[in-house]
């Protein structure tokens, strides 16, 4: 060991304790953390809150029933009960917001659900990939070519003019 200067002190065993608490490279004691901070640390119980979180912000639409008629959408895609189902379920939940479910709405026989459809789909185009877009723009082409309602031929010709200057 080193033999200390007569003009400086040896320090006492509590300033060198003092000394070390101070460092931060020890962790201190903090507050006890409650109940929900915990369990917010886990990762699995995170998700599942955020989940139950998510499904109280989404109202209606995150019951068992709308996912029933929303599968039943899919299910019955190609049949007659298409569009009985789609019927059901704007008159239930309104329109829906996912690109899948919407691409599906414009086979429907009625002109005013294909419009808020294609609107829909419109307001969604810029932030979807190359080949969702290309397949948008198939699906309005043949549209526009085979709607038997003059408004709607219109509107699709109408909105592969804007879709293009995208």
């Amino acid at each position: 060991m080193a033999a200390y200067d007569d003009d400086r002190e040896r320090p006492s065993w509590r300033e060198i304790d003092r000394r070390r608490d101070r460092s931060r490279h020890t962790s201190r004691q903090r507050e006890p953390l409650s109940q929900v901070e915990r369990a917010l640390k886990s990762p699995w119980l995170k998700h599942k809150y955020m989940e139950e979180l998510e499904k109280l912000f989404s109202g209606k639409k995150a019951s068992p029933e709308h996912q029933k008629l929303y599968q039943a959408i899919h299910k019955t895609y190609g049949s007659n009960k298409f569009h009985r189902t789609v019927e059901k379920y704007l008159q239930e939940y309104g329109l829906p917001e996912d690109w899948g479910t919407l691409i599906l709405l414009l086979d429907h026989k009625k002109p005013e659900i294909v419009r808020k459809a294609l609107e829909a789909l419109k307001a969604l185009y810029p932030q979807k990939g190359l080949l969702e877009r290309q397949g948008f723009v198939s699906k309005v082409k043949i549209l526009a070519l085979t709607a038997k309602d003059e408004f709607l031929r219109a509107e699709a010709e109408n909105t592969l003019e804007e879709v293009r200057s995208l």
